[in-house]
């Protein structure tokens, strides 16, 4: 039995519906995402590459919270990890009418709404409280500090660079001190459903709303966390303008009860923590190779501003 019959099959047996066509989604990175065409509506169903990612449980909760605080999003009807076909597991969830906002060709007036329209939305997910930081799982994380979940990741995230690894005059050791320093200043940001993977091809534009897809990377962390992943994507996708110009764009119409202002001065902590994990993802996959030098830019303005004259002086003694 071929693979779109394996799926055919296991979706008419969970779902109780006929199914009229299969498909498979091209460019599609890690999963495999297929559309299953019924004829009353499409549904997604996604083959998972890993068997611990996304973590088991997390999408089922996601799901439920997102319902609970009457966020749009794709209804979750299957999430299965028992299932020989699909050792890795496998989901089945709608599959929304509209286009990924990375598929339309939008003017920067137009680009700038998205983003305003998007940073509405964004507040309403982080009003969502998770227990503690870190991997969601079923609805409790780990780390009962955001610091300490980010230092306890930092090897993980930077197993292909090496001990010797430096941008500038700083190796790994210090930029590991220098974030858990900082970054301190994130625990009193208490911890929230934040997406993980905030960029254009995971917003579905529709009737003039957007609604997140994707949630597969969505982990428990502070509100700023998730906004400075989407600036650095923003960094790597558009130029110094643009990215400024949508960046203040989402953080005016972003609402949270705690000091914005706080965000400039974290925000660069945060993109050196992403862009090496970023950079350390794209070391290992050579179609991500064209990235690292883009990765390494950023990671070196975001170091400079950070690290004090004196610092700097004394790195290089």
């Amino acid at each position: 039995m071929n693979n779109t019959a394996v799926i055919q099959k296991t979706f008419e047996t969970q779902m109780d519906i006929k199914t009229c066509s299969v498909c498979e989604f091209e460019n599609v990175p890690n999963n495999r995402v297929f559309k299953v065409e019924t004829e009353s509506q499409a549904y997604i169903f996604k083959i998972y590459a890993k068997r611990d990612w996304p973590e088991d449980g997390k999408l089922p909760y996601i799901a439920r919270k997102l319902e609970e605080y009457g966020i749009p999003h794709a209804r979750l009807f299957v999430f299965e990890r028992d299932d020989r076909h699909f050792p890795n597991g496998y989901l089945i969830e709608d599959c929304l009418p509209g286009t990924t906002a990375d598929r339309l060709a939008l003017s920067v007036e137009e680009t700038v709404t998205l983003f305003e329209t998007l940073a509405q939305l964004i507040s309403k997910v982080h009003q969502i409280p998770v227990m503690n930081y870190g991997y969601i799982g079923s609805g409790t994380a780990d780390w009962r500090t955001f610091s300490g979940f980010v230092d306890d990741m930092f090897d993980d995230c930077t197993t292909n660079l090496g001990k010797k690894f430096t941008i500038g005059a700083l190796p790994l050791h210090e930029i590991r001190r220098m974030l858990h320093a900082k970054l301190k200043d994130c625990d009193g940001f208490p911890p929230v459903i934040c997406h993980g993977d905030l960029s254009t091809k995971n917003i579905l534009v529709r009737a003039g709303e957007v609604v997140l897809i994707d949630w597969d990377d969505a982990q428990s962390l502070c509100w700023a966390a998730d906004i400075a992943r989407l600036t650095l994507w923003m960094k790597l996708t558009y130029d110094k303008q643009a990215a400024d110009t949508y960046r203040k764009a989402f953080l005016a119409c972003y609402e949270t009860p705690y000091d914005k202002s706080n965000f400039d001065e974290l925000e660069n902590y945060l993109h050196v923590w992403y862009g090496l994990d970023y950079l350390n993802f794209a070391l290992a996959t050579p179609n991500y190779h064209y990235q690292t030098e883009a990765i390494e830019t950023i990671l070196a303005q975001a170091l400079a501003c950070i690290v004090s004259p004196q610092s700097q002086m004394e790195q290089g003694e």
